[in-house]
């Protein structure tokens, strides 16, 4: 009996070449726990890993903001969706794309049409992350950023205070900041939204500590 194993279509946008990245993945590509996907120009490539409770870490380049973004998603959501799109947090731009052949590559050509009406002469190697583009960001724009990735790290369970991986965290918003802080122990961190280039800089952020 020859059993069909899931498959997904995968594309991302390579940040050195501005071109679209796909491939087919199934299962069995994945039975190493890691899958990488190149660009043919050498410039960049995404990465696929099995997490430990059966979910996915993408790694992806980012056109926008000159370094990867990490995701994590379920199997479902990965081997069964019809689409799947992720955006850069920053800019909003899609960044990669999963789901089945046909429904990726539509999404692809509306992501195009829509990044072409972005920048105005259709050069999708030409938005690049400059001080001037992130200094056009608002002080809401920059702490939805910061709040993503909270939510994100909460998620994958990467932030830490005195509880002992049973901490009850609350974010509050100030004007100048966003304090992460634990109910149950007082632990806390401040983490400026009044810089960009602090946003930015927080986007790198692997885990947070309070203190």
């Amino acid at each position: 009996m020859i059993l069909n194993q899931k498959e997904t279509t995968l594309a991302y946008r390579c940040p050195a070449c501005g071109g679209v990245v796909t491939s087919m993945v199934g299962a069995f590509s994945l039975s190493g726990k890691m899958f990488r996907l190149k660009c043919s120009c050498g410039g960049s490539h995404m990465t696929v890993e099995k997490t430990n409770d059966g979910k996915m870490r993408l790694i992806v380049p980012c056109m926008v903001c000159s370094t990867d973004h990490s995701y994590i998603i379920s199997n479902e959501v990965f081997f069964d969706s019809d689409v799947f799109v992720i955006g850069c947090a920053l800019s909003g731009i899609d960044i990669c794309f999963i789901g089945k052949d046909k429904n990726v590559e539509d999404a692809i050509l509306r992501s195009n049409e829509e990044i072409i009406e972005m920048v105005g002469d259709g050069n999708l190697s030409s938005i690049k992350n400059t001080e001037k583009d992130l200094s056009a960001l608002s002080d809401p724009q920059i702490t939805e950023i910061i709040k993503y990735v909270i939510n994100d790290l909460a998620d994958e369970g990467k932030i830490y205070c005195d509880c002992n991986d049973d901490g009850d965290f609350i974010c509050d918003i100030y004007d100048e900041h966003v304090t992460l802080r634990c109910s149950k122990c007082g632990c806390k961190k401040d983490i400026p939204t009044n810089s960009v280039i602090s946003a930015h800089d927080f986007l790198e952020a692997s885990e947070l500590h309070l203190k």
